[in-house]
């Protein structure tokens, strides 16, 4: 069974490489690096506790900007009758992502040793995802790589074209929720240490949120204080960022998620939609169906359906169809699980697979769109209902104080 390896190595030339290979164990993935001239620095397992002691290199990652942009580089120099060599040398050249040059500078290493290209890219999980190696492989054995590459520099841009519509439509209302907090916060931090002031003078005592308010101000007033606060803020942000990438810890967050009346079901279309369209393609490059499923649900990222998925993968080899063994649930509706049925009984199941994922990512969009016609005036509301707050937090003390010295 293959395990991935974390690796720090330099080249003959002195420059360092570095990434995650895929090995059955640690003397096979330092066979692997010595056979494409590398001097190992550092090399184990990438969950083993000396690879949490390199975080910078554990997450290091390519921007998926990068690889779109070598996915297209390369297939167009395939179709324009370049040499294979020679286009990924020009690709290897052009390149801005150092992480995606280390790790082409290795596949074509492995591919000039007599290796195939998909070979090249499956010791590389976290540059080249194990669905496009998949591709690629079936793009091989077709002849027709150019092609592949295109369909899967496209087919990124259009998942990166989705989840921009996505980030623009959250983002408005995310900035007017956090700048009514800031505005809060400054007006509580300029104003409170003046109205507590004159509320001793005045002969009066702070009730209610005003009270509150001016005792949390008090007890973060002093530089001590505010420096445990600061590092208490990193400790817990670090924390959760150590463990979001658990898999339990994944597993109950999107779980959760997925319970919440109206982000669950965007949440749940965005992953259904994701896994069928990869699915789709692989199964349309040849791909038996079990290595489809196990690598679309890896594509969608995410914990529960890739639980899901294994259960579809034992009942399918025990004998079920895919369809027979789907149950309803937040990723599998009604008419997925028909057009699942149909496409088997009628052996056009890779094109009613993308037809329901490119339905259920424009129903997440659309839900989308929806809600965030909706956040907007309630960021508004809200911005009104903590000034309100605020502003009746602070007059009604001093009018009352002013009243009992009356």
């Amino acid at each position: 069974m293959s395990e991935a390896f974390l690796y720090l190595a330099r080249r003959p030339d002195g420059t360092r490489s570095s990434g995650v290979l895929s090995a059955e164990s640690w003397s096979t993935a330092a066979t692997e690096l010595f056979e494409r001239g590398l001097t190992v620095v550092f090399l184990d397992r990438q969950r083993s506790v000396h690879s949490l002691l390199r975080p910078s290199e554990r997450f290091r990652a390519t921007p998926e900007k990068a690889r779109r942009s070598f996915y297209r580089a390369l297939g167009t120099l395939l179709t324009a009758g370049c040499p294979f060599s020679r286009s990924l040398d020009l690709c290897i050249v052009r390149s801005e992502s150092p992480a995606l040059r280390d790790a082409l500078i290795g596949a074509l290493a492995r591919v000039q040793s007599g290796r195939s290209f998909s070979e090249a890219l499956a010791g590389m999980p976290r540059e080249f995802p194990p669905n496009h190696v998949a591709l690629l492989r079936a793009g091989e054995q077709m002849g027709s790589l150019d092609a592949t590459l295109l369909h899967l520099a496209e087919r990124l841009e259009k998942t990166n074209e989705l989840r921009g519509r996505i980030a623009a439509a959250v983002a408005y209302p995310a900035w007017v929720f956090c700048a009514s907090f800031a505005i809060m916060a400054i007006l509580a931090i300029t104003t409170f240490p003046s109205i507590s002031a004159l509320l001793k003078e005045l002969g009066a005592r702070p009730s209610g949120l005003l009270a509150f308010s001016i005792s949390l101000a008090d007890a973060f007033s002093g530089p001590e204080s505010r420096l445990l606060l600061v590092i208490a803020c990193v400790a817990i942000a670090l924390g959760v960022l150590a463990v979001q990438s658990w898999p339990r810890v994944r597993s109950m967050r999107e779980t959760m998620l997925l319970r919440l009346p109206i982000l669950g079901k965007i949440f749940a279309d965005r992953c259904a939609g994701e896994f069928f369209s990869v699915c789709a393609d692989l199964l349309d490059a040849g791909i038996g169906i079990i290595e489809a499923i196990e690598l679309s649900a890896s594509a969608a990222d995410n914990e529960v359906l890739h639980g899901i998925a294994q259960l579809w993968i034992r009942n399918i080899q025990s004998g079920e169809t895919w369809a027979a063994s789907m149950a309803d649930g937040v990723f599998v509706d009604a008419m997925t699980k028909t057009m699942t049925e149909v496409g088997e009984e009628t052996g056009s199941l890779p094109t009613l697979l993308g037809a329901i994922g490119t339905h259920r990512l424009s129903e997440a969009e659309a839900r989308l769109r929806l809600l965030t016609s909706f956040l907007e005036p309630l960021a508004m509301l809200a911005i009104g209902g903590f000034v309100a707050l605020f502003v009746s937090g602070v007059l009604i003390p001093i009018y009352n104080a002013i009243g009992g010295i009356r």
